[in-house]
């Protein structure tokens, strides 16, 4: 009879404890890292209205999480926002000019984003200093992809890059810039002085042409981002 109550008073306890563990827990408060990596689940679905509101909240919570600004200022952009954009990743930027993670995602956002709103001058800047300046293939970086949208990498850059040179009148630059493009894809290298307006109708035809190659490639555009290909391009695998 004692071993039975005792036996009844153990489990009560053991019961009364389970209770009061879970009963401290709480609510579960997700904190900016969780509301970041919610936000690229919606950006990667392409719901970019509700992205955009779970990666400024993630601002709100920590104005120094770096994930959220590069979210917000990518959302931004593929809602059309490119002044926006732009002020998200440089509002960062400018709080933190130290090596950061995922600093080319921030580079290449600045370029695409001032070519879209026609500034020229700094969409240069932005993919020829600052990106190309902290990337190099040649050494054997990965060629650059937007991990979350991979079809977004390097000869994207690249291309902007010859747009802006070209809309600023260095037409030789913008040659130099495109015929990185022409020898990645195996196309026929130009060689012209852009003295006459001829000239340089042909390496807008060239550049246009390139745009729409580009645009139109699926995938990877022939990059291997995720470094599954056989046998890998020089510098793939940058989303390993």
């Amino acid at each position: 009879m004692i071993k039975s109550i005792k036996t009844i008073l153990f489990n009560f306890m053991v019961i009364t404890i389970i209770i009061s563990i879970y009963g401290c827990r709480g609510d579960v408060i997700p904190n900016d890292e969780d509301m970041s990596s919610y936000g690229w689940e919606l950006f990667k679905d392409k719901d970019y209205v509700q992205a955009l509101d779970w990666f400024l909240t993630a601002v709100r919570e920590d104005s120094s999480h770096s994930d959220a600004y590069r979210g917000v200022g990518w959302t931004m952009g593929h809602l059309r926002q490119a002044d926006s954009s732009a002020y998200y990743f440089e509002n960062y930027i400018n709080r933190d000019s130290t090596a950061f993670e995922d600093k080319l995602d921030f580079y290449a956002g600045l370029a695409f984003a001032y070519n879209a709103m026609g500034d020229d001058a700094n969409a240069r800047v932005y993919a020829e200093t600052y990106f190309f300046g902290n990337q190099n293939s040649d050494i054997g970086d990965p060629y650059w992809c937007f991990c979350e949208k991979k079809d977004i990498n390097t000869l994207d850059v690249r291309l902007v890059l010859a747009i802006s040179e070209y809309r600023l009148g260095m037409f030789l630059n913008s040659q130099s810039s495109l015929n990185e493009l022409n020898d990645f894809f195996g196309y026929p290298i130009l060689n012209y002085n852009y003295d006459t307006a001829i000239e340089r109708a042909i390496l807008a035809e060239k550049l246009s042409t390139m745009r729409d190659d580009i645009d139109s490639s699926n995938g990877d555009n022939s990059l291997d981002c995720n470094g599954e290909g056989s046998p890998l391009k020089q510098g793939a695998g940058y989303c390993l």
